[in-house]
């Protein structure tokens, strides 16, 4: 097998705390295929995981990783943790709480069983179409006028496929290194080291063009890695939405499908942080699934329905409450 190259450090300066963990992107509330796949031990560790269970788990991953469930839909959560339990082989949900209070490594797993890990390049192929051809080149006209860095943001990155993607589009722009920032952010430690290598499957990159694929990625093993060039226009970082301090000055941010997860309460303060975050004329784009809080719809302009893809107008000012 060949040796992939490895790609460079990050660059830690871009955020100014970067010791938290992103505030997972759930999976479907309905089970994937990872959860199917996995046999029922008992019925104590299916949907309706004990409530002091859950809140067991909590504790230890809020005080040991810092990572928050609150505000989270609980449903799901304990769907994630009760396919968690089973694929680590425990029948008994007390003893699956005594390993991850002692285990690391376990609750690194548990944190990743959490997030979101399946996705490809260019998913939603219609979203990235409208960011090619409307909305990447309006920003690189603003960026190239002003000689000001182009600043992107994808959070639950997960393997790095939607902030690849869109170094890739920025590279069809011929937009140079020193003018681009992109930074995915996601919970998993796991799901980081994977983005950072770079490394897919031929599944995950069905929807590359046969160019690019060319061009771009190096094929061995039946599998694919972007070229290092690409991979360095690329920063990765462990970060929580709620609690770490955001990007700042982003011109363009995908917060695709995490909303839908959270209570009322906490989409509308993810998407005053995100507001804050974008620059007057910067874009948003959520998952199809996901409505702007109706308290923050002042600060935007909706670009494209169908595509959930929201403009800042005017400057930061804080949501309405009421």
């Amino acid at each position: 097998m060949g040796t992939f190259i490895n790609v460079k450090e990050v660059d830690l300066t871009i955020f100014p705390d970067t010791n938290g963990a992103l505030s997972a992107i759930i999976s479907d509330l309905c089970q994937t295929s990872e959860e199917a796949t996995v046999p029922v031990a008992t019925p104590c560790v299916g949907s309706d995981l004990d409530d002091v269970v859950y809140q067991q788990i909590a504790e230890i991953l809020r005080n040991q990783q810092n990572f928050h469930l609150e505000g989270y839909k609980t449903l799901c959560i304990k769907r994630r943790m009760a396919a968690r339990i089973r694929s680590a082989g425990y029948k008994d949900p007390d003893a699956y709480v005594t390993l991850l209070q002692k285990n690391i490594r376990e609750q690194e797993h548990l944190l990743a069983a959490l997030s979101v890990h399946v996705s490809h390049f260019f998913r939603n192929k219609s979203v990235f179409h409208a960011l090619d051809k409307q909305i990447i080149p309006a920003l690189l006209k603003s960026s190239r006028r002003n000689k000001s860095k182009l600043r992107i943001w994808s959070i639950g990155c997960a393997n790095g496929e939607e902030p690849y993607s869109v170094a890739l589009l920025c590279q069809k722009q011929q937009l140079k290194g020193d003018l681009l920032s992109i930074v995915g952010t996601d919970l998993s430690p796991e799901a980081l080291t994977r983005a950072k290598r770079g490394i897919f499957t031929a599944e995950r990159v069905q929807n590359v063009s046969s160019s690019m694929l060319t061009d771009f990625f190096i094929s061995r093993d039946q599998q694919y890695q972007l070229i290092e060039p690409i991979r360095e226009r690329v920063q990765f970082f462990r970060h929580d939405i709620l609690i770490d301090q955001p990007f700042y000055r982003a011109n363009l941010i995908l917060c695709r499908n995490l909303l839908i997860y959270f209570s009322r309460e906490q989409q509308q303060l993810i998407i005053e942080i995100l507001a804050a975050t974008l620059l007057p004329g910067g874009y948003l784009v959520l998952g199809r699934a996901e409505t702007m809080a109706s308290a923050c719809r002042k600060l935007f302009v909706c670009i494209d329905p169908a595509e959930r893809i929201y403009q800042r107008i005017g400057i930061k000012e804080d949501c309405e409450t009421g």
